[in-house]
């Protein structure tokens, strides 16, 4: 009977402590506010959890002792030992670090791509203001767009310039939101820099597939980017002297932890330096952006973003002699700009509230005079927005999220005025302004399956309204994640996306004078469906994540126009546009390492997209022009002690396409009392240009952290090699009357050098 005692003993002290148990929690700084992406560590079993946005946690572990150990950047390391013989509810308070303490600056919330290993969302891409400022690129400016190009998934158009083609998609297939508030023109400089201003950067995210049910308007990425909201506990000023421009920001707290304000401005000043030794560059650019941050209480929050930024350029020729008393003027103005009003509230423990308004504004003018001709032209976009999103947590097992969007389009796509002589040859259009109404509503529900399958799954309902025509798209979204072992993930999705705005442009390099139109009558949305599957794991001995994607994307109605089509200063162009289909696919690989003395990231995509319209190429499928097979990209950084840091990025990227002169006859020309030569094409598309590879290397000084002014140095070469990438294709005759093409390059070995201070 004793034995029998002692094994039921046994028995259910093995069933309790083999008994899983649910611990759930939240992460607090001293202030009582929630920590987002702080880190919960298990030492006994080395697992590892990630708070949500609200400063929550929950897991299950089985029973018995159990030791938590809480990390957040810039906050001391909390431990707690307990037994676990229930479900528990833990609540954790970190305190500012004391090093932290003498300087009193926290910019920003760790960010980490490490991270997406226990969501169920797929195809997303994260980056820290720190990553960011570490690359050596153009000039020596930090640039945010030019990250984003070295990632899986992303290739570029013509070197230095800010187009993104995601995933097979056009560049206007990518919606760019700053704080909520969407960006048509990326580019300062005709795209050789971002309108980013590094300084104001807080997180970026870009999801390439596997959209979230709340995101919607484009067909292939969203990037999200959003500017400090991070509260400066005293006044502090940034800033940094480049070769292309220079920049100041200013954080003054207002009320401690209530209420701040922040400017940051920036400016290329070239124009400046040449004029003050005698001479004259016309251009200039800038750039402001401003925020004011409230926080009422513990459950409302306001927050209201400004930004604005110009490039300008005013040229102006004369006669060289007395004379000749001719006068040229050009004056070229491209702007954008965007304000966004965010209130934030906590509605109760478990349901949280976000509602945005905006507006925001892209135009460009081109002004020409000679003597008494004039030509204006301008294009102009203005959008005002509102957006509502209620996300309410059921149990630690199952959350929804609903709300809706809702923007007005006012597009002017070419409004042209002449006058003088030049308008006998070009009359002034009237072009009446089109206007369209967006809306969506959409649902998501989260939750998880057994141990371990974890679901998302959503519907958005877009539709719009124009003129006297109504378009209505469903979108559906799903994506499951299915944990392989402790480290590695098993994921897969299926989302939809209509396009209801898009770019028109003739060019092979996308210009800010590209055209941008509504949907019409005739010319309806543009969709995609994309199916990805992805693996995930994380190393943490190696502090790597990898990751491994594989996706194809069904485009439907894209937009095209037919061959030999002029958009320059044509306000007719609506009648030469086609619609047609596209297919993309690939295979991208990414390998990061975020922690350490040693970070980067290995990335790589082998990728194919290809387009078929009936009117182009008798109706064959051909590749698009920014089909890039391969694309790969080295990124390192190494600290080499407390001061100087190594830094070098190495690309390599398949040659963007072209469709090349085979041939020309001859034909009679009456108008020319002679003949004419007319050239004959090959299939389009056909020939690509060169592959290229660039490698960049920088070296940073930084003064120790702990001094009340901090100062930096950055010099590097772009460009180490001297290898100059192509920027397009000449015809060049030879001296037997044939032709060769030639590929003119851009942006030899430049090297740079910045100096930025903090205090």
């Amino acid at each position: 009977m004793r034995c029998i005692i002692v094994l039921i003993l046994n028995l259910v002290s093995f069933a309790a402590f083999s008994q899983q148990y649910t611990i759930a929690g939240k992460v607090l700084d001293n202030e009582g506010e929630a920590l987002p992406l702080a880190h919960i560590l298990v030492p006994e079993n080395n697992k590892a959890f990630v708070t949500d946005v609200n400063g929550k946690f929950t897991f299950t572990q089985a029973a018995g002792k159990l030791t938590l150990e809480v990390r957040y950047t810039g906050y001391t390391t909390l431990r707690q030992t307990f037994d676990l013989k229930k479900d528990t509810t833990l609540s954790f308070t970190l305190q500012l670090s004391s090093e932290q303490l003498n300087e009193v600056v926290i910019e920003a919330s760790q960010i980490l791509q490490s991270d997406q290993l226990i969501s169920t969302r797929s195809s997303t891409l994260t980056l820290s203001e720190k990553e960011i400022n570490a690359i050596p690129v153009l000039g020596g400016e930090a640039d945010l767009i030019k990250t984003i190009q070295l990632l899986p998934g992303v290739s570029k158009g013509v070197e230095g310039t800010t187009d993104l083609f995601v995933r097979g998609g056009a560049a206007d297939q990518n919606l760019v939101l700053l704080d909520g508030a969407p960006v048509y023109n990326t580019g300062h400089l005709f795209g050789f820099l971002s309108v980013f201003n590094p300084d104001i950067l807080e997180g970026v995210e870009s999801i390439n597939g596997a959209f979230p049910a709340n995101y919607g308007g484009r067909l292939s990425s969203i990037l999200n980017v959003n500017t400090k909201s991070r509260m400066a506990e005293k006044t502090m000023v940034s800033g940094n002297i480049g070769l292309l421009a220079s920049r100041l920001m200013i954080r003054q707290p207002i009320l401690k932890n209530k209420l701040e304000v922040w400017v940051a401005g920036r400016r290329t000043y070239v124009d400046q330096v040449v004029k003050a030794v005698g001479e004259s560059l016309p251009y200039f650019f800038y750039d402001v952006n401003a925020k004011i941050i409230y926080q009422a209480n513990k459950k409302d929050r306001f927050e209201f973003t400004h930004y604005v930024g110009e490039d300008v350029l005013n040229f102006v020729r004369t006669g060289r002699d007395t004379a000749s008393n001719f006068r040229f003027t050009s004056d070229f103005t491209i702007a954008n700009s965007g304000q966004t009003f965010l209130w934030k509230r906590q509605v109760k423990e478990e349901l949280s509230s976000t509602f945005r308004i905006y507006r925001t504004s892209f135009l460009y003018t081109i002004e020409n005079q000679f003597e008494e001709s004039r030509l204006f032209t301008n294009s102009n976009i203005l959008d005002w927005g509102a957006n509502w999103t209620l996300t309410q947590k059921l149990t630690d097992a199952f959350s929804q999220t609903l709300g809706f969007d809702l923007v007005q389009h006012q597009v002017s796509p070419n409004v042209i005025t002449t006058s003088g002589e030049i308008s006998q040859l070009l009359e002034s259009s009237n072009t009446q302004a089109q206007k369209s109404l967006e809306s969506s509503v959409f649902y998501q529900a989260d939750g998880k399956w057994r141990k371990d399958w974890s679901w998302s799954t959503g519907l958005r309902l877009s539709s719009v309204a124009v003129n006297n025509t109504f378009y209505l798209n469903p979108e559906p979204r799903i994506a499951i994640r299915y944990q392989l072992k402790e480290n590695a993930a098993l994921k897969a999705s299926y989302s939809r996306m209509a396009q209801y705005i898009h770019r028109v442009s003739s060019a092979a390099v996308a210009f800010p004078t590209d055209i941008w139109y509504p949907v019409t009558d005739w010319v309806v949305p543009q969709t995609a469906d994309q199916f990805t599957i992805a693996f995930n794991q994380n190393l943490p001995k190696q502090n790597l994540f990898i990751s491994l994607e594989t996706y194809y994307k069904d485009l439907n109605k894209l937009i095209g126009y037919r061959e030999g089509t002029n958009l320059f200063l044509n306000t007719s162009f609506e009648d030469q546009l086609i619609q047609g289909s596209g297919q993309a696919y690939g295979f991208e690989v990414l390998i990061k390492k975020e922690k350490g003395k040693f970070t980067g990231w290995i990335s790589y995509t082998l990728s194919k997209s290809l387009r078929q319209y009936d009117e182009i190429n008798q109706g064959n499928w051909f590749l698009a022009r920014y089909d890039r097979r391969h694309n790969g990209a080295l990124v390192l950084n190494y600290e080499l002690g407390k001061h100087f840091s190594l830094s070098g990025v190495f690309e390599f990227i398949s040659g963007s396409r072209f469709t090349p002169i085979i041939g020309q006859y001859i034909v009679p020309s009456t108008t020319l009392g002679g003949v004419q030569l007319i050239p004959v094409y090959a299939s389009i598309n056909s020939v690509k240009l060169a592959d290229t590879h660039r490698l960049d290397l920088g070296l940073k000084y930084q003064s120790l952290a702990t001094k009340k002014f901090r100062s930096e140095w950055f010099v590097g070469v772009y460009n180490t090699y001297n290898r100059a990438t192509p920027l397009g294709i000449n015809i060049v005759p030879n001296p037997d009357g044939s032709f060769r093409y030639e590929q003119p390059g851009l942006f030899g070995l430049l090297p740079f050098i910045s100096y930025g201070f903090k205090f």
